[in-house]
């Protein structure tokens, strides 16, 4: 009987012993991870301020950008720049630079680059090169880069170390015309490193991208370890992740130690934690020492100790972690439900979808298709096809039935960031290898820190919308057609009988009004006819060389003879030569100055001038009237938009003068911009191709059955 119970202590010894050796392994290990997680949080805490300040800088140096882009006179620069640097906080930032690319800034200024420090203009503007700074790394890997921005290592001037973000700067056209730079005061970011140091037993320290120490608690002591080893560096960015290795082992500092690194968010920067594993640990340790006292413990009073130990705190302890680690697991199951619900959710209404969704991976591989797009691409999009085979197989066309090369589709340009917007291609549709167009848009998707982990794309069939806009062009040329046979006889007519029976003055005004409302019927049939034309891209040109400032001359007098109360005034000027149509450029620039005197108040001249700028000349006309909104701006150009309809400044009108004035222009190889305030007036740039001086022998050019120009013209 002794042995039978001696026999079940030691079993029951031997079981405890087991659990007890399980439970300290998870516990120790737990406490492990949660002292590093707890050293990892400190870190990134650290990367969280630097990561605010540098965000602040960014939104300087946005600003400045964007600031900075229309600027073409340096006393604007120059104002620019001390209200940019008036704003930002003086401890931080140490200057800013705005660094034109050669010829970008003037005629004439070649090199043009203001830099202020501490209120102090540095405009470095030469002919030839001094400080060639479009040569410089920082400002190469700027450009390169264009609106992302790029931090430059470390480097020490005037008796300071600085980095400096810089990124290109772009016209109101969207060219890039620079580099603009933010330069910051390298000690500020160590005052916020060194403040986060509170612990004898933990350092916190920041290295650029290359390894460059920026910022480290004991500094001077390294500056002063480097110094006394023969090297001469004048800050501690001068000093590598090497040297301080170098300098823990010569100090014993190499050993006994555990460091983590996080990275500071949008800079290649990465701040070190570096811990006492003695202090770091020393939870773990006074837990594993308990652990072997209490396994002591247990074995030299297994049954009045087991009594104890189930009453103690401690154990009450364990079973109360036991049961938050429960309902933690419950917890967890619930969230994991609820996303698994959200996500069926989102599931139903991506295959409820008109439009075809298609999200591909970085790899070029389909991940998820809709059931819209299985219909309209067929197995080409299901999941798990690769894109580039499904191109091979039916690769897509533009609008204008040239072959789309593969780095051109959306969804590829998607992959390397880009953001699609509206862009129209035609596909063969399986298997019936039917032509359908789409309308795609196209996004990138990223991670947390930004990379491209994939791309979508969101696809709508306009097939039947582009073929009502066609029937409707093709009906308004057709009843546009008809309608000039009747109009041409009432003209005839009414002619005739004012010519021929000598009418009574009452019955000669009603026919004089008949003939007047003819010919404005045949203005509206005519410019209707233009329009569908233009549509289709059937509209004929006759083209020659022709002496521009003639034209422009023309234009005026026929628009001072229509507008007798508004002076259209020509101003002197330079004149030159043009290949195009002559009634076609006198109908644009007759319809762009009728607006100018239609909308204005009577008796407010209207300006016209020439102007010739490189290859091309320009036609400017400049009015003081009603202006237009901003919101109104952005469809003035398309066909029957009226500004001003339903308001007291309607005019009447179809909305199609400047719809065809911009195609006219388009396909003489011109553009038409224009400016404009509400209140203030309006002034229209036309700009067109010249011709060189020496004449040739004029040519006439047919433009008669070119492609279409929707796209071109936003129809």
């Amino acid at each position: 009987m002794p042995s039978l119970a001696l026999l079940l202590v030691v079993g029951l010894g031997v079981a405890l012993t087991g659990g007890l050796l399980v439970f300290a392994q998870r516990a120790l290990h737990g406490q492990e991870q949660e002292a590093l997680a707890q050293q990892m949080v400190r870190a990134r805490e650290l990367a969280s301020g630097l990561g605010s300040q540098l965000h602040a800088a960014e939104q300087l140096l946005d600003s400045l950008a964007s600031l900075a882009g229309p600027l073409r006179e340096r006393q604007e620069v120059e104002a620019l720049l001390h209200r940019m640097l008036a704003s930002a906080p003086k401890h931080v930032i140490h200057g800013l630079g705005v660094w034109f690319e050669p010829g970008q800034f003037a005629p004439g200024v070649h090199y043009m680059g203001p830099y202020i420090h501490q209120d102090q203009i540095l405009s470095y503007q030469w002919s030839t090169a001094v400080y060639d700074y479009p040569r410089q790394d920082w400002y190469r890997q700027a450009w390169l880069r264009g609106e992302q921005i790029s931090i430059t290592e470390p480097y020490f001037d005037m008796g300071q170390t600085y980095v400096s973000l810089t990124r290109a700067f772009f016209d109101d056209q969207g060219r890039q015309r620079g580099v603009v730079s933010v330069d910051l005061i390298l000690p500020m970011v160590g005052e916020v490193v060194r403040q986060a140091n509170v612990s004898p037993t933990e350092s916190l320290y920041l290295v650029s991208p290359h390894g460059m120490l920026i910022a480290h608690p004991r500094g001077e002591e390294l500056l002063t370890w480097a110094r006394g080893h023969g090297r001469s560096p004048r800050s501690l960015a001068e000093l590598t992740l090497e040297d301080l290795g170098t300098w823990e082992h010569a100090h014993g500092l190499d050993r006994g130690w555990w460091t983590t690194q996080v990275s500071v968010p949008n800079s290649g920067w990465r701040v070190f934690a570096s811990t006492k594993e003695d202090t770091l640990f020393s939870d773990v340790r006074r837990q594993r020492s308990f652990l072997v006292a209490l396994g002591v413990l247990l074995w030299m009073g297994l049954g009045a100790s087991g009594i104890v130990m189930a009453r103690s705190e401690r154990t009450r302890a364990l079973i109360r972690t036991l049961a938050e680690r429960q309902r933690q697991e419950e917890e967890r199951l619930r969230l994991l439900a609820q996303v698994q619900r959200r996500s069926a959710e989102l599931q139903t209404i991506i295959e409820s979808m008109v439009e075809a969704v298609v999200v591909v991976g970085t790899e070029g591989r389909v991940t998820l298709a809709n059931r819209a797009a299985l219909t309209l691409f067929g197995k080409a999009s299901s999941a798990g096809s690769d894109l580039d085979t499904s191109y091979w197989a039916h690769p897509p066309q533009g609008v204008d039935g040239q072959e789309l090369a593969f780095d051109t589709l959306p969804l590829a340009r998607a992959l390397r960031g880009e953001q699609v917007n509206d862009s129209e291609l035609v596909i063969t549709q399986p298997p019936q290898n039917r032509k359908r167009i789409l309308r795609v848009n196209a996004a990138p998707i990223r991670d947390e820190s930004g990379r491209v982990v994939a791309a979508v794309t969101v696809s709508r069939d306009i097939t039947q919308a582009v073929e009502l806009e066609r029937l409707q062009s093709e009906f308004v040329k057709m009843a546009a057609h008809e309608l000039k046979t009747p109009l041409a006889v009432m003209k005839s007519f009414a002619q005739l009988a004012c010519r021929t029976a000598h009418p009574a003055p009452a019955l000669r005004r009603l026919l004089e009004g008949i003939s007047r409302g003819a010919d404005r019927m045949d203005r509206v049939v005519r410019t209707l006819l233009d329009a569908s034309q233009l549509q289709l891209g059937r509209l004929h040109f006759e083209k020659k060389e022709l002496r521009l400032r003639a034209l422009v001359e023309a234009a005026a007098a026929s628009t001072a003879a229509h507008h007798p109360s508004h002076p259209i005034h020509m101003l002197p000027g330079p004149d030159a030569w043009v290949l195009g149509d002559r009634a076609r450029l006198v109908q644009v620039l007759t319809e762009l100055m009728d607006n100018a005197a239609r909308y204005s108040a009577a008796g407010t001249p209207v300006e016209v001038s020439l102007h010739v700028e490189g290859e091309e000349v320009e036609i400017s006309i400049r009015d003081e009237g009603i202006g237009i909104s901003e919101e109104q701006r952005e469809r003035l150009f398309e066909r029957f938009y009226r500004p001003h309809a339903g308001t007291p400044h309607d005019r009447g009108g179809m909305g199609l003068g400047l719809y065809l004035s911009r195609g006219i222009l388009l396909l003489h190889e011109g553009r038409v911009e224009l400016e404009s305030r509400e209140g203030e007036g309006t002034h229209v740039r036309v700009r067109l191709p010249m011709l060189p001086e020496q004449q040739p022998t004029p040519e006439v050019v047919s433009m008669q059955d070119r492609e279409p120009l929707g796209a071109d013209l936003g129809a």
